[in-house]
């Protein structure tokens, strides 16, 4: 394993974000074989030896797993309020990951999990164009122009939404099922850039992040990314990278 930066090295020991781990070197709560570490030091896995507190932290092995979040059911942790949170559905195996981006307590449907920092960043940050795609119900029933107006952007609290995907693909009778494909996370996106047009949102399923589909899952359930999978993420992230 290659050298690496300091906050990645305690990134990739279990759920410590680069933040937490600034702040934990900030503190001098880190030493590297012994001595103080100062933001910015790098890390020789094979070699060096870290501590947190005093105690020896190591890397873990790189998970990458795919999960049914059930409706109802908090993106976090962790919750204070005491609800169903997607910890709760993550086999103790699995232990030292987080979710990647969020889904809508109301929502369900595919998120991925991993200890990997990087990689979560990258998925989650616009920049990257990693395309998320949702079937979401609404009423009453939708005319061409407001689907055209959630194609070319939404502005929401003065910030003009990136243009998305979005086409009829069942009708009912008070309303329709819309397939919509995102390159960005903005908190309640879905919902809100459907309120703009006249339109209510009644269920959000996500159906796809990138190469990675539900396929095979039931909520609640976990599986992990094959390797196939893995690799195509990194290469659509490697792609889609902006300078």
């Amino acid at each position: 394993m290659a050298k690496m930066r300091i906050n990645r090295y305690l990134a990739s020991t279990g759920a410590i974000s680069r933040r937490k781990a600034d702040e934990l070197v900030l503190a001098g709560s880190v030493a590297i074989n012994g001595k103080k570490a100062l933001v910015g030091d790098t890390v020789d896995p094979a070699r060096d030896t870290v501590t947190v507190k005093g105690t020896p932290v190591s890397p873990q092995a790189t998970r990458y797993l795919a999960l049914y979040k059930p409706k109802n059911v908090v993106t976090t942790l962790h919750d204070p309020e005491g609800r169903p949170t997607v910890n709760d559905h993550i086999p103790g195996r699995y232990a030292g990951v987080f979710p990647v981006g969020r889904l809508d307590f109301d929502a369900e449907g595919l998120l991925l999990l991993t200890n990997d920092g990087d990689l979560a960043h990258q998925i989650h940050h616009p920049s990257f164009d990693v395309p998320k795609t949702y079937l979401v119900k609404v009423i009453p029933r939708v005319r061409p122009d407001q689907l055209e107006k959630m194609r070319r952007g939404i502005e929401l609290d003065g910030v003009r939404t990136r243009p998305a995907e979005v086409e009829e693909v069942r009708r009912h009778d008070r309303g329709a099922t819309l397939k919509i494909v995102l390159r960005q996370g903005l908190k309640n996106q879905i919902k809100r850039m459907a309120d703009a047009v006249g339109l209510e949102v009644t269920s959000i399923k996500r159906i796809s992040v990138g190469p990675v589909t539900l396929k095979g899952l039931v909520p609640g359930q976990v599986r992990e990314l094959n390797a196939f999978e893995v690799k195509q993420l990194r290469k659509l992230l490697k792609y889609h990278k902006k300078p």
